[in-house]
């Protein structure tokens, strides 16, 4: 009897929590694209206000670098830092399209807003990818959790190229995933492919991550090799623009920039340190080293850096290891220290933890529910970007562009809940009808007798 009783108690449970998930997926239905299009409205008003109390401030060193480059170019004075020796210290995009404002005559509080337009059009190019794979019930739960993530604010208010990359990001994944990869899509993915390293030279993972993922999946694998093959070319066209510029600048061959060879550097040495990584600048080596020419900076920091791994491979192995795990951090201590407080870290944990817990959740029943192919590219992506960074510094702002990602896999892991409740509720209504019709069975028979 008492067993009889848990059982229903447990059937009863698991049938109100399932009248939850399905109540909580039909208002999702309902109002998903009323809440996406409110978040976007926020993004853009708020972000308005935000910029203009924000005003002339720069918060952080290479915020100036950016801008001063930026102001450079609008005057004519080249790609400089001070307007006479040029630099391949930063890619090029992100000034060249600052510039290109600044000559319209944006102020810096209009300059910054852009950071706010890029982070709504992310969110648009989402809402796009969830309803080309048939998951538009999932717009909601992610416009919630972006609108949530603070930190995407929080970045897009400063002269950061991280936002900019992030739909530069999105805007790959959407080309990828579409059903046709003919010749069109092939050059505008090659055109991406230049300008997500041309933003950020960490970039160079992505398109090789995502051309894997595209052949992976086609039944027409020599075409598809092709037509990579022709994306390739439009990528190196690109890029070879900005190399050509830095030779002649600089009579030395730059492929991207001379600033990964110190942020490598910085992340592995012996005296690496995350809690106060940015103590390296009282290194005698980087006294030492920053007196020389820039590209030659890069070269020592660089070979420093191998000889740290040839002659200390077990420390720099646990090292690597370290910093792998210290990717999914939830905090990182910055050399701006007015910008890193308690409150801070605070709602960084409350909204960042959970979405590696719905990642981790998602693996765990992967199992019984496979994967979609969409979900192996945005899982692919977020672990290659981990293994990446764990090379050089894992820092929050670097991985914000692959948290959109990990939100987006969210809307997959929304839809496919939804579905499920869908299909538990009409399994529960045929058992109650089905219950139903027992019962008045019953009823007529006894009557009869």
């Amino acid at each position: 009897m008492y067993y009889l009783c848990d059982k229903i108690i447990k059937v009863n449970r698991k049938m109100c929590s399932s009248r939850l998930l399905r109540y909580f997926f039909m208002m999702a239905r309902r109002y998903g694209n009323h809440i996406y299009v409110l978040v976007i409205f926020l993004f853009l008003t708020i972000g308005l206000i935000y910029s203009f109390y924000l005003g002339d401030q720069l918060k952080f060193p290479d915020e100036r670098l950016y801008l001063a480059i930026a102001k450079n170019i609008a005057g004519g004075k080249g790609y400089s830092f001070d307007g006479v020796e040029p630099t391949a210290f930063l890619p090029p995009v992100y000034p060249l399209l600052l510039s290109i404002f600044i000559k319209l005559g944006f102020s810096i509080p209009l300059l910054r807003y852009l950071n706010f337009i890029f982070l709504s059009l992310s969110l648009v190019i989402i809402h796009s990818i969830l309803r080309h794979e048939k998951a538009e019930i999932g717009i909601g739960p992610v416009s919630l959790l972006m609108g949530a993530y603070g930190v995407l604010f929080y970045t897009a208010g400063t002269f950061y190229p991280q936002t900019l990359f992030s739909l530069v990001l999105i805007m790959m994944v959407r080309v990828a995933i579409c059903i046709d990869f003919n010749w069109i899509k092939a050059v505008l993915f090659g055109a991406l492919s230049a300008m997500i390293v041309l933003v950020h030279g960490s970039g160079v993972f992505v398109p090789p991550v995502i051309g894997l993922w595209v052949l992976s999946r086609s039944h027409e694998r020599r075409k598809i090799v092709t037509r990579l093959g022709l994306s390739v070319v439009i990528a190196m066209l690109f890029i070879s623009l900005w190399s050509f510029r830095n030779y002649s600048a600089f009579h030395r061959i730059i492929p991207l920039t001379t600033h990964g060879g110190d942020t490598l550097y910085i992340g592995n040495n012996p005296h690496t340190c995350l809690s106060a990584w940015y103590d390296y600048v009282n290194d005698d080596f980087y006294k030492q080293v920053s007196k020389l020419p820039e590209p030659d900076q890069n070269s020592y920091y660089v070979k420093r850096t191998l000889d740290f791994w040839k002659n200390q491979p077990i420390k720099a192995a646990r090292l690597y290891l370290f910093k792998f795990v210290n990717y999914f951090n939830f905090k990182n201590n910055l050399c701006v220290t007015r910008e890193f407080n308690t409150w801070r870290s605070v709602i960084m944990f409350i909204t960042y933890y959970p979405l590696v817990l719905c990642l981790i959740l998602r693996l765990l029943y992967m199992r019984r529910f496979p994967l979609e192919d969409i979900e192996w590219l945005l899982l692919s992506l977020y672990t290659a970007s981990a293994l990446f960074y764990a090379l050089f510094l894992p820092r929050i702002r670097f991985r914000l562009p692959y948290d959109l990602l990990l939100i987006t896999s969210i809307g997959f892991m929304s839809s496919l809940i939804a579905r499920n409740c869908h299909l538990l509720g009409r399994i529960n209504n045929e058992n109650q009808v089905h219950d139903n019709d027992i019962f008045t069975c019953k009823k007529q028979i006894s009557v009869e007798n």
